[in-house]
C-alpha cells in the first residue's frame, strides 16, 4: 500500500483546479433554442427600418406629374354596327362596322383627324333571285372634333367628317345601285361620351351618328336619301 502522505499532498492541487469550474458554470448565461415564430420574425424583419420609409416618401414626393391627356397625337379604334335608313335597308341587314381614327389635338378641346372605315355586309334581305351575295364597304376621309369636359373623368364630343367610299363588287348593281362600285362622297357626324381612365393616356368612348352615302347609294328610281346610322365602342390612346 503506497504511503498516505503523497496522496494528501495532491489534495490542494486538485482543489485548486476544480474550484473555478462551478463558479464559471454559474456565471454563464442560460442558452435556449429559438422558436419557429422567432426565426421567421428575424428573417423577415426590415433591415433598413425607418430609413427605408423615409426614402420611399422622398421618392413619391419627387415623382414627376402624370402626362397630360389633353394634347398630342391620338389614335382611336372603334367596333360597332352600321345600318341603313334608306331603301338599302330592304337589301342589306345591319352589319359589323370597324372604324379607325388618327388625329392631332392642338388644343384641349379641338382635334383634327383622318379616318378610315370598313363594313362587311350582304344582300340577304333582297328578294331572290339572285342568290344573296357578300360585299365590303370601305371609306376614308377626315374631319374635326370638339370636346367638352363635364368633369375630370367624363367628357362629351361632337365631330363631323367627309371623304370617299365605295363597295368592293358590283353586287348592288342588280338592285338599282349603279354607282355603288364607284368612289363617291360621304359626309356625316358623330356624338360621343368619353370616360377617361386612371392611365392618363387612355379613354373609352360610346358613340353614334349618321352618314350620308347618297353619291354611291343613289338609286335609278326614287328620291330617298341614302342614309346610314353607326354606333360603337371606342378605345382612345393619346401619345
Amino acid at each position: 500500500m503506497p504511503p498516505l502522505r503523497p496522496r494528501l499532498a495532491l489534495v490542494p492541487f486538485v482543489a485548486a483546479i476544480a474550484w473555478p469550474v462551478p463558479a464559471w458554470a454559474a456565471d454563464a448565461p442560460e442558452r435556449r433554442q429559438m422558436t419557429e415564430a422567432e426565426i421567421d420574425t428575424w428573417l423577415t424583419q426590415d433591415d433598413k427600418g425607418p430609413e427605408k420609409d423615409g426614402l420611399e416618401a422622398d421618392d413619391q414626393e419627387e415623382a414627376p406629374p402624370a402626362p397630360p391627356r389633353d394634347h398630342g397625337f391620338v389614335i382611336e379604334s372603334s367596333i360597332g354596327a352600321l345600318g341603313h335608313l334608306g331603301p338599302l335597308k330592304n337589301v342589306s341587314p345591319t352589319s359589323p362596322w370597324f372604324h379607325l381614327q388618327f388625329g392631332f389635338e392642338p388644343l384641349s378641346f379641338l382635334m383634327v383627324f383622318a379616318e378610315g372605315e370598313l363594313v362587311f355586309s350582304n344582300t340577304s334581305y333582297a328578294n331572290q333571285p339572285p342568290e344573296p351575295r357578300g360585299y365590303a364597304l370601305f371609306g376614308f376621309g377626315g374631319g374635326l372634333r370638339l370636346t367638352v369636359k363635364l368633369m375630370d373623368r367624363l367628357g362629351i364630343y361632337v365631330q363631323g367628317s367627309a371623304g370617299g367610299a365605295k363597295i368592293t363588287d358590283d353586287v348592288l348593281f342588280y338592285y338599282g345601285y349603279r354607282k355603288a362600285e364607284q368612289l363617291g362622297l360621304y359626309w356625316g357626324g358623330q356624338l360621343g361620351v368619353e370616360w377617361y381612365q386612371v392611365n392618363p393616356h387612355m379613354a373609352l368612348a360610346l358613340h353614334g351618328g349618321v352618314k350620308n352615302y347618297q353619291s354611291i347609294f343613289e338609286r335609278d328610281r326614287g328620291g330617298e336619301q341614302a342614309l346610314a346610322w353607326t354606333g360603337g365602342l371606342a378605345l382612345r390612346y393619346v401619345f
